[in-house]
């Protein structure tokens, strides 16, 4: 097996001011002179097994450090992770002695790293903007196609971030694509347009990350990374009909069942005036040619599974098609479940076709582009939320691709003919392997089944290779990777993955495999250009042959969410890391969903055959009360990414106040309104006998002074207008469902933005003013939220397991459990106790990091920096 040659000692302290391996052990060995709170990187590579990070915490937590910052991933069962950590005056060289100790235990190889003050930082770029690249293909991903898309990232000085290659988006495991997403920072001003065409150029032409992406045979997407890497759900997907959902064109279908032949008509001139002379020929031909069509007409492979998918996010549906048949696109709508047909039709006369298009506006540029943003306004969709799926974009000039790339959202080309199968669309707009044949399972496609889908382990040898450097630098893919691009076509990459620091540097892993080549001298190569760049190379081999599931690990996948503010302590993930460890979960991957401070992380795992998820779910929340950090356990499956409605309670959830309370306040009652809230709050007094004996009390006040009294003085929980504004951009519907007062309920709805408000009446004397001292209509009560949840879900058109619900007293509990994620949020006691999922930092935008939002994703949605420009264009 070819060994990594080592650099001598004194070139690793010269390039990097690290301390080589060898350095840390010496007895006698001193630190670096370090301030009361210096910046210590540790990177970590070796063989994966659970309980790496529980002995690293561990270490850290006796030497009074604070972790500000990790990162992990896995590469065919090698680990690679690195922790930035804050350590205390004199404690590094302890330190670093006792986390060497410990590597050695776990087979572990170590790399320290003092980058200063002056290269440590937190958070975000000022100006950074985030894309995500989705690149999707049926063969194999070539260290050629990489070594392209990252010189068109290099042309404009975009970084690569993070390189994600699940087991799931594997065609060997999955049966049907290979999937790579790349997570790139791109400087102020680039427009994704750019990036995807190419910038203009004198000549007209342009090489962007599409070209780059179908000359290696694969299809690609690109969009600003804003929550959930995948659309949101309020977005608008536009297909055409011919080649797109169904497999034929069918203008030329319509013209063969009449007995002409459609390639008679010359390919020069637009698609416009090619279809004109089609519709021409039909003169004087029955009408009825067309419902023959209709009786045969076939959709194309995955059709049915897409549409359902999108629907079932919530997402709008529309054909816009220039075909000019309306009766076939009004029966693949009806079929496919579509929203909108927006196509001309052909003019009958008599029974018979008369060769033109019927109505006023016939001689009329059919205008995409406005109808598209016609829909847009409509539905109030912002128009880069509009998702184009066909090959339109395809056959625009290079100027008008980037104006229509620009002006809408993710542009997802499909042409029945190149692709056979529309279910890569799901692939490219952020689905999963997994997610994928979890829905096919759900409902029977005629297309194809799950478990229909075979995966082929392709041909060839192995060797696998991870490095890392200092910092992170345009054009690093293409320096690695260079070495197997040139006259070595056989060379294929079986996994991909990167992960960077808020320190600046990179670890990335690359695992390869070769048909023809030997694997040896290809290693040898790769290791010398690594080193030649300036890239320290952590670990390098031949890749065993695989004799397990690839896919086990994906079924037992879970996500664990932790918050801790202002930051997550050492200790905290000490008592996580030792869970783990414990009960053998391994730790897959670690993403940092804060900015400023290390608040909150998402861990990825995999539990071990055996464990019950509920036991370990619950150890997991004993642990969050005894630390005081909030832990959300949830299955990373489609289900997650597939919620659209979330319900609030009022009262100490949205709002901090009691209205109950603030209303006896002002009527002079507040000491035995108080009484009587406190018992129904803690489940202690029935919830309707106590609102009957409260409401009671405010008898003979007037009801517009006491609501306008509360109204002004509303104070808002710390988080709520962010939360909502937030779960507003990413198309979730929302409501108040409160056992407090509708005049209060209105005004917080209006607020927040909120989409329905349900709430107790008070009763008024018609000819007073005064309350009555009773309620008007039914009853908020627990019973009753529980029946609203489902009632709100039901017309939206989702079910119970995609809605969210978020409240704090015993009156929520039964809405709390009917939900699919439910929170109980700085809850009383008998709450917390019997809900799985529980927030008790004062923010309640948290809620976000438990749906898997990102802060720095938040803040661009609810800054809506997205919106659209307003620029007109023509398509």
């Amino acid at each position: 097996k070819p060994r990594v040659p080592k650099p001598p000692a004194e070139l690793d302290i010269q390039k990097s001011q690290g301390i080589p391996l060898a350095a840390m052990v010496a007895d006698n060995a001193t630190a670096p002179e370090t301030s009361a709170q210096d910046v210590m990187v540790v990177r970590g590579w070796g063989p994966d097994h659970p309980g790496v990070a529980e002995a690293f915490m561990k270490a850290v937590l006796d030497h009074k450090c604070q972790v500000s910052d990790m990162a992990q991933f896995v590469l065919e069962g090698s680990l690679m992770f690195t922790f930035v950590l804050h350590v205390g005056d004199k404690s590094s060289m302890g330190l670093m002695k006792e986390l060497t100790r410990s590597a050695k235990e776990h087979q572990l190889q170590l790399d320290f790293f003092f980058p200063g003050s002056s290269q440590a930082h937190d958070g975000i770029a000022e100006g950074e903007q985030v894309a995500v690249v989705s690149i999707v293909s049926c063969q194999e991903i070539t260290p050629a196609l990489l070594c392209g898309l990252d010189a068109v990232l290099l042309e404009h000085r975009c970084v690569i971030k993070e390189i994600e290659h699940r087991s799931d988006n594997k065609r060997e495991n999955n049966g049907e694509y290979n999937k790579v997403e790349i997570r790139v920072s791109c400087p102020p001003g680039v427009k994704l347009s750019t990036l995807s065409v190419g910038a203009p150029t004198a000549s007209g032409g342009a090489s962007g990350l599409q070209k780059v992406a179908w000359e290696h045979g694969a299809e690609m997407t690109i969009r600003w990374y804003d929550a959930m890497n995948r659309p949101n759900g309020k977005s608008l997907v536009v297909f055409g009909i011919s080649q797109e959902l169904c497999t034929t064109n069918v203008l030329d279908e319509v013209l063969r069942e009449a007995g002409l032949d459609p390639s008679t008509v010359p390919e020069e001139g637009s698609i416009d005036k090619r279809n004109e002379t089609k519709v021409s020929m039909l003169k004087g031909k029955s009408a009825e040619v067309i419902q023959k069509v209709i009786s045969r007409l076939e959709f194309t492979p995955g059709a049915r599974l897409v549409c359902h998918a999108l629907k079932r996010l919530g997402f709008r549906l529309a054909i816009l098609t220039n075909v000019g048949i309306k009766s076939v696109a009004e029966h693949v709508k009806r079929e496919l479940g579509m929203d909108y047909v927006i196509c001309r039709d052909l003019e009958v006369d008599g029974g018979l076709l008369t060769g033109k298009y019927k109505g006023e506006l016939t001689d009329v540029r059919f205008r995409k582009a406005d109808l598209l943003k016609l829909m847009a306004e409509r539905e109030g969709i912002d128009y880069r939320n509009v998702i184009l799926i066909g090959e339109e974009v395809s056959l625009l000039s290079a100027a008008r691709a980037r104006e229509a790339t620009e002006t809408f959202g993710p542009n997802v080309y499909f042409n029945s003919n190149k692709l056979k199968d529309l279910t890569i669309t799901l692939y490219l707009l952020g689905f999963n392997g997994s997610d994928v044949r979890a829905l096919r399972k759900r409902r029977s496609f005629q297309d194809v089944a799950a478990d229909a889908l075979v995966a082929v382990v392709p041909p060839g040898k192995r060797f696998k290779v991870t490095v890392s450097a200092r910092t992170r630098d345009p054009g690093q893919l293409q320096r690695i990777l260079a070495p197997l691009t040139a006259g070595k076509q056989d060379m294929q990459i079986a996994t991909v993955s990167q992960c960077t620091l808020e320190d600046g540097g990179m670890c990335a892993g690359f695992d390869f495999r070769v048909l023809k080549h030997e694997p040896e001298e290809l290693l040898k190569e790769l290791l010398f250009a690594c080193q030649k760049e300036g890239f320290q190379v952590l670990g390098s081999g031949l890749v065993p042959i695989e004799t397990t599931d690839p896919l086990a690990s994906m079924r037992r996948r879970y996500v664990i969410t932790v918050v801790q503010k202002p930051q997550i302590t050492a200790a905290s993930l000490s008592t996580i890391f030792s869970n783990l460890a414990k009960n053998k979960v391994n730790l897959v991957h670690i993403e940092r969903l804060s900015v400023h401070e290390m608040a909150a992380l998402q861990f990825t795992v995999n539990l071990p055959v055996g464990l019950d998820p509920g036991t370990f779910s619950t150890e997991l929340l004993d642990a969050s009360r005894t630390l005081g950090v909030d832990i959300a356990f949830q299955k990373d499956d489609v289900d997650r990414w597939m919620r659209r409605l979330v319900v609030f309670d009022m009262d100490s959830t949205l709002i901090q106040q009691e209205v109950i309370d603030e209303l006896a306040k002002i009527a002079g009652v507040e000491k035995e309104v108080s009484e009587i809230t406190e018992l129904a709050m803690n489940g202690q007094m029935d919830f309707f006998q106590s609102l009957k004996q409260r409401v009671a009390l405010l008898k003979g006040h007037d009801a517009e002074k006491l609501f306008g009294a509360v109204k002004a003085n509303l104070i808002y929980t710390p988080g709520a207008k962010k939360l909502c504004s937030t779960l507003r951009r990413l198309g979730y519907k929302m409501a108040v469902i409160s056992g407090g007062f509708l005049p209060v309920a209105r005004e917080v709805q209006k607020h927040l933005g909120l989409d329905y408000a349900f709430a107790n009446t008070l009763e008024v004397d018609e000819t007073t003013g005064l309350l009555t001292g009773f309620t008007s209509g039914p009853v908020v009560t627990p019973q009753r939220k529980r029946a609203l949840l489902a009632t709100i879900a039901d017309v939206e058109g989702c079910e119970l397991q995609q809605t969210i619900a978020v409240g704090d007293g015993a009156n929520d509990i039964p809405m709390l459990q009917a939900a699919g994620l439910g929170i109980a949020f700085c809850a009383k006691p008998k709450v917390q106790e019997v809900s799985k999922f529980r927030i008790n930092q004062k923010d309640l935008s948290t809620v976000l990091f438990l749906i898997g939002v990102s802060e720095h994703a938040a803040d661009r949605l609810s800054s809506g920096d997205s919106s659209a420009d307003g620029r007109e264009m023509k398509m």
